[in-house]
């Protein structure tokens, strides 16, 4: 996705307009944006201590939370595993997760967990994002904790579907819009610049 040279012309036109829809912002803002990242990168690709440098400068991010923001982000965008993501990638991310609104977080958060973008998370994703959240509660997923385990059978159980293994993307997302907390528990977006 993304060309790899790294400008802001191939952000696609409809990103663009995605971007802006989604965020308020300008064109020229967005521009403004995507160059002050841009500068940062090194031929069009950022590595994860680049994208940390980024959020811990241009966002409002927690700064205890900005390492999982990343991880988040290079778990999506670093498709090949080499450590660096295309900047054009990044740029949807940080812009969405930053500026979007709360819809455009929790698809995010979705796409995180989608990770065979079939936009359905289950299976194995559905176990990796249980150990995720037990993760962000504190709670070690290779240690029996019953009061965590408790918390995600909650969690799961909010979605249609859940109980039978799979969370279709409209479910999640309709849920999480109507619950807060779960957004609180899934989420290393949830809390930036809340609408």
């Amino acid at each position: 996705m993304g060309n790899k040279n790294g400008t802001y012309d191939s952000l696609m036109d409809e990103t663009k307009d995605l971007l802006m829809k989604r965020t308020g912002m300008s064109q020229h803002d967005l521009e403004v944006w995507y160059k002050a990242i841009l500068d940062r990168s090194k031929k069009g690709k950022l590595s994860k201590d680049q994208m940390v440098a980024i959020y811990k400068e241009l966002s409002d991010v927690d700064s205890t939370r900005i390492s999982d923001v990343v991880d988040a982000i290079a778990k999506v965008f670093d498709e090949d595993r080499s450590g660096s993501v295309d900047i054009n990638e990044f740029v949807r991310g940080f812009i969405l997760t930053t500026k979007g609104d709360l819809q455009s977080k929790i698809e995010y958060t979705f796409r995180i967990y989608d990770e065979n973008g079939d936009n359905e998370i289950s299976g194995e994703e559905i176990k990796k994002m249980a150990n995720a959240i037990l993760r962000m509660l504190g709670a070690d997923e290779t240690q029996d904790d019953p009061a965590s385990q408790a918390i995600v059978q909650q969690f799961l159980g909010q979605f249609t579907g859940g109980e039978h293994g799979v969370i279709r993307k409209n479910d999640f997302i309709n849920a999480v819009l109507e619950n807060r907390e779960l957004l609180a528990i899934i989420s290393p977006f949830y809390g930036i610049d809340q609408q």
